[in-house]
């Protein structure tokens, strides 16, 4: 396969969850974490059940905190927390387990170097910020767009209109954006809607799904990217 030099395109784009950073790692800590501490979910599941019950709420590495309650709720209607409780619960435990894949740091300082033109692109809110603060990836992008700050989430277009502009560069140049991420839905159909092209990155062994349109590269992490 071709090599994905990112100096050759005019603005790149990254996702931040699962793409530089390790949600399924720190989803799995606040989770299993969870699943000790309420010992209801421990007289429904087993350990191994309640997980395979946890990942069933993020489809596509991907979860609406809401939805994820009103399932909860309906497994084990005692659940302890209220929504507010269990969203707050839920990002702050994530802030405080989640890291930056190895190497993340010094790639993004590489780009920086090289004056590639690119920034973060992250469906969530101040939450993501936190993230970001947390890993000691803070100020290593150029900019970062959360969006339930800016108004609008992936794959509606608005977000990928306001990633150009942050890019300073026009509907003329999209084909020569890439937009790199991990989930099909959002990341990469939303790209492709504007007309940017796309790298997906593969997890565990999944296949891309067969409803939408293929990425132009597919990848299993951001190592394989040249600058």
């Amino acid at each position: 396969m071709k090599k994905i030099k990112l100096s050759e395109y005019k603005g790149i784009v990254f996702d931040l969850d699962d793409t530089l950073i390790d949600r399924k790692e720190a989803y799995i800590k606040v989770f299993s974490t969870l699943y000790h501490e309420d010992d209801l979910f421990q007289k429904k599941f087993s350990f191994d059940d309640a997980m395979s019950f946890f990942w069933s709420l993020s489809p596509n590495n991907s979860i609406d905190v809401k939805n994820a309650y009103i399932e909860i709720k309906k497994t084990i209607p005692d659940f302890k927390f209220n929504y507010q409780d269990f969203y707050e619960y839920y990002y702050e435990n994530l802030v405080k387990n989640i890291k930056p894949y190895t190497g993340v740091k010094k790639f993004l300082d590489k780009l920086i170097e090289k004056k590639i033109n690119f920034g973060i692109v992250t469906n969530g809110g101040k939450y993501q910020y936190e993230k970001v603060k947390n890993t000691g990836l803070e100020g290593k992008y150029n900019f970062l767009i959360a969006s339930e700050i800016f108004g609008s989430s992936k794959p509606n277009i608005e977000i990928y209109l306001e990633t150009l502009r942050q890019l300073k560069l026009t509907d003329k140049d999209v084909e020569n954006i890439l937009f790199i991420g991990d989930n099909p839905y959002t990341d990469i159909k939303g790209a492709q809607r504007i007309g940017f092209k796309t790298v997906w990155i593969k997890m565990d062994g999944s296949n891309y799904p067969d409803n939408l349109s293929p990425p132009n590269y597919i990848i299993e992490s951001f190592r394989e990217l040249e600058i």
